[in-house]
């Protein structure tokens, strides 16, 4: 019948602005959440640190390849076409794109389960979603 949490009374609140008497950290988190905190923490850690090295080794190449072609012709005595295949630059801006997420997305997961809930202002708890 579908997912239907908890009501929780300072849901809204449970940033580090507009707090409510009678709060606790436990108060938004459902018992799931509780007992994957760990196991979510490692996996959110891993996936954010595999993905900055990855994404950062893939940019680094790519803007090797587009800013140096002739260094690569001599080297290897071939040119790379694919630089200029509309390809190439989708490719490069999804890595921009998941590095930056990588990079301010997964934190803000991070330390919603190190907390147990969102630490931030609601300002930023409004930008982190969107």
């Amino acid at each position: 019948a579908g997912f239907h949490p908890d009501p929780c009374i300072s849901y809204t609140n449970c940033t580090g602005s507009a707090f409510v008497p009678n709060w606790t950290e436990t108060c938004c988190q459902p018992e799931s959440v509780k007992n994957s905190r760990y196991w979510m923490l490692s996996v959110i850690g891993v996936v954010g640190i595999v993905g900055t090295v990855c994404n950062l080794i893939t940019i680094s190449t790519f803007i090797y390849l587009y800013c140096f072609p002739e260094r690569i012709k001599k080297k290897f005595n071939q040119e790379f076409s694919m630089v200029s295949d509309p390809v190439f630059f989708l490719i490069l801006h999804l890595s921009v794109c998941d590095l930056l997420y990588c990079l301010i997305g997964l934190p803000s997961y991070w330390s919603v389960y190190y907390y147990g809930y969102y630490p931030f202002s609601e300002e930023l708890c409004k930008y982190f979603g969107f």
